[in-house]
């Protein structure tokens, strides 16, 4: 179908532009601060979980393009979409393809608000400015949330065995950074991220110590 693959297509550019800026703030931002914002991250526990990670970010940009071009053929069952291309499918892929764009905006308004204290990973021994003001007054890790929000768009576009599972790989990795930050941020912020912790939610605004 025709519009599914435009979806398709839609979808492709949206992850396009969130990683490809992704790479060039890691770029402008290690001129400005003399070093990389900890793209490979200063801990082994980083490293390993980018074992996993790296693969399947690779995987979830090109599969929206792999799939468009292939779909006016029989492509393999491991990308093929799994609603086929019912109405049902077409009006998620719908959904999906606007609220990525949502995401996708929001997010850069947290990159903008992150400013020299956007980071990749984790360095035990740094201590970045504590950012709590804006989309962060609402929730601990914004930037997670809406990569999450991005996936699960990408998901409702592409509902194929092979998206699904970087969907879970992907969210998981994201749980166990986003706890794994709170750590870091709790020993070197001391109180004043706790305080933090205790009034923001992680991932849904107003939960606190439940999302």
């Amino acid at each position: 179908m025709i519009a599914h693959r435009v979806l398709e297509f839609i979808l492709a550019i949206e992850i396009a532009i969130y990683w490809g800026t992704v790479l060039v703030k890691s770029y402008r931002l290690a001129r400005k601060i003399g070093r990389d914002p900890n793209v490979i991250p200063r801990e082994k526990t980083g490293r390993r979980l980018r074992i996993i990670w790296a693969p399947t970010v690779l995987v979830w940009c090109m599969l929206p393009w792999v799939t468009a071009i292939w779909s006016a053929h029989q492509p393999p069952a491991i990308i093929r979409p799994l609603g086929g291309s019912s109405v049902g499918a077409l009006a998620m892929a719908i959904v999906g393809a606007g609220l990525g764009l949502l995401a996708l905006w929001a997010t850069f308004v947290c990159w903008r608000k992150m400013g020299r204290s956007w980071r990749i990973g984790i360095d035990p021994n740094e201590k970045t400015q504590l950012i709590i003001t804006g989309p962060y007054r609402l929730v601990r890790h914004p930037i997670y949330a809406l990569s999450i929000l991005l996936m699960l768009c990408s998901v409702a576009v592409i509902p194929s065995p092979l998206m699904v599972a970087a969907a879970v790989i992907h969210i998981t990795m994201l749980q166990l950074e986003a706890r794994r930050e709170e750590h870091y941020l709790a020993s070197v912020h001391g109180a004043d991220y706790q305080s933090y912790m205790q009034s923001v939610g992680r991932f849904i605004p107003w939960r606190p110590g439940r999302s």
